[in-house]
């Protein structure tokens, strides 16, 4: 008996033994047949798998209902076509790169640039005079086909974008990561598929919405943004902004319009009164613009736009760092250009005047300031005079001008 024993366990040893060498599997109980079964590993990248047909399948979003009379059929679009006769027959289609649509135990019938209506027109007669003259058609359009268009000029990425054929300019901006900051927003070009031009004012759109203005697109179309002349339409945006540095205004663009399109504000921002400095010649103005200003204040060429800080206060005009700075309390106009790097080679610590919230201007620079106060650092006399010629240029026009008259007067 003893040695039945021992031979039970010994053989009871070397099947668990033998069972230990081959892999574990875990039980697919999605569909509950253990000649399905597959192991972690599997299940995992077939999860994975899974997500992704599902993220290339997912349906396009749409701002509104699709007019078949308006949608343009193209490579990539999935249709449905119901066919009931005796029997009733349904095939999900996708249109082919050649613009074709294969029908099973039909054809091919070719659907490229016709619109979504002329379309069904088309594939109903195709069915009934070549499989099935008396079946009933029915056609859907199940999806929106996604593809390639390219832009080129002032955007931060030009080349070939991917979007859908319900993807308006916005998205494709998207896409390309944004406008360039010397982008002419309000004169772009789109080179249409049937070789015509169409010029955009993408403004327009920001500005009030205008569908026009924010167009869709066809396959092999071109989008073309160009550069504005930093020379002739640009503006400098400084102070505290998320979006300092240049810009490209439009023909007349008023401030109101500037701030409302293109302005990335802060909590800090102080918005009841903007400082604009301005060249004139050989002057530079400093304007201080009001709120109530603001729809009627046209901006030029080379403004720049100085934010305040609505806590701090702005140093501007002749300095090496216009800007906002931290309130300091005890602190005078001095400390506050020393901290902006001091006047410029053409300013003057002596020419300054501190313009109060209230809009009252005073040029006593002893004067205790407050948050909200704005320093604005003016031309130095002598620079005003002579620009910037050196002390040897002046002396030379002066004494050019001596030797002019001592001719003149032998």
């Amino acid at each position: 008996m003893t040695k039945v024993h021992l031979k039970f366990i010994i053989i009871s040893l070397f099947l668990g033994y033998a069972r230990a060498q081959f892999p574990q599997f875990e039980l697919d109980t999605r569909i509950g047949s253990m000649s399905s079964s597959r192991n972690i590993e599997n299940a995992e990248k077939d999860q994975t798998d899974l997500k992704t047909i599902d993220q290339h399948n997912a349906p396009v979003s749409v701002e509104r209902t699709v007019s078949p009379d308006k949608y343009i059929l193209g490579p990539g679009d999935e249709l449905g076509i119901s066919i009931i006769m005796g029997e009733s027959l349904t095939l999900p289609v996708r249109v082919t790169p050649t613009g074709d649509i294969f029908i099973p135990s039909v054809g091919l019938v070719n659907v490229a640039g016709l619109s979504f209506s002329a379309a069904r027109l088309e594939i109903k007669k195709f069915i009934h005079n070549n499989a099935f003259p008396n079946a009933k058609v029915s056609i859907a359009l199940l999806n929106i086909r996604n593809f390639q268009i390219q832009v080129i000029g002032a955007v931060k990425n030009p080349g070939f974008v991917k979007i859908s054929a319900l993807d308006r300019l916005d998205k494709v901006i998207l896409a390309a990561d944004g406008f360039h900051p010397l982008a002419k927003e309000y004169d772009i070009t789109v080179t249409r598929k049937n070789g015509t031009f169409e010029k955009i004012n993408f403004l327009d759109f920001v500005k009030t919405g205008n569908l026009d203005s924010n167009p869709t697109f066809l396959e092999t179309e071109l989008i073309n943004i160009p550069f504005g002349d930093v020379s002739s339409n640009s503006i400098s945006l400084r102070g505290e902004v998320n979006n300092s540095g240049y810009d490209i205004i439009e023909p007349n663009e008023t401030l109101l319009s500037f701030l409302n399109r293109s302005i990335s504000l802060i909590d800090e921002s102080n918005l009841q009164s903007i400082i604009i400095t301005r060249s004139t010649g050989k002057k530079e103005q400093i304007i201080q613009v009001a709120p109530n200003d603001f729809f009627n204040f046209a901006l030029y060429n080379g403004d720049i736009i100085d934010i305040a800080r609505d806590d701090g206060v702005m140093v501007n005009g002749f300095v090496q760092k216009p800007g906002a700075y931290n309130y300091f309390p005890g602190y005078l106009a001095f400390n506050y250009i020393s901290m902006a790097g001091g006047n410029s080679r053409d300013g003057s610590i002596k020419k300054l005047k501190i313009i109060r919230k209230d809009g009252t201007v005073s040029r006593n620079s002893n004067l205790k300031l407050k948050r909200g106060d704005v320093i604005i650092v003016e031309r130095s006399s002598i620079n005003t005079l002579a620009g910037n010629m050196s002390i040897l240029q002046i002396f030379a026009s002066f004494l050019t001008i001596y030797m002019t008259y001592l001719s003149a007067s032998k």
